[in-house]
């Protein structure tokens, strides 16, 4: 189960990236856990977690996930969650 406090660190994490330029923010896993100080699991569980409404992929955790890109589309449905 995925804790709430780790959730909105990461939507913060990934809103900040987007917002300092504009253009198509990307990130890993490991660029989360890094910056929540979290397991690759855990971080992992997060992101999949997001994934409900951020929809950065269907099915099953992509093997390769070494890049979710974070653009307009995606800031608008993450817009309001846990704020």
């Amino acid at each position: 189960m995925v804790k709430h406090n780790d959730l909105k660190g990461a939507l913060d994490f990934i809103k900040q990236g987007y917002s300092k330029s504009g253009d198509p923010f990307r990130f890993t896993v490991s660029d989360i856990a890094d910056a929540m100080n979290l397991t690759e699991t855990k971080a992992r569980d997060v992101v999949s977690t997001i994934n409900t409404r951020a929809r950065f992929w269907r099915g099953h955790f992509p093997a390769a996930a070494d890049g979710f890109a974070v653009d307009g589309p995606v800031i608008e449905r993450l817009q309001g969650w846990f704020e």
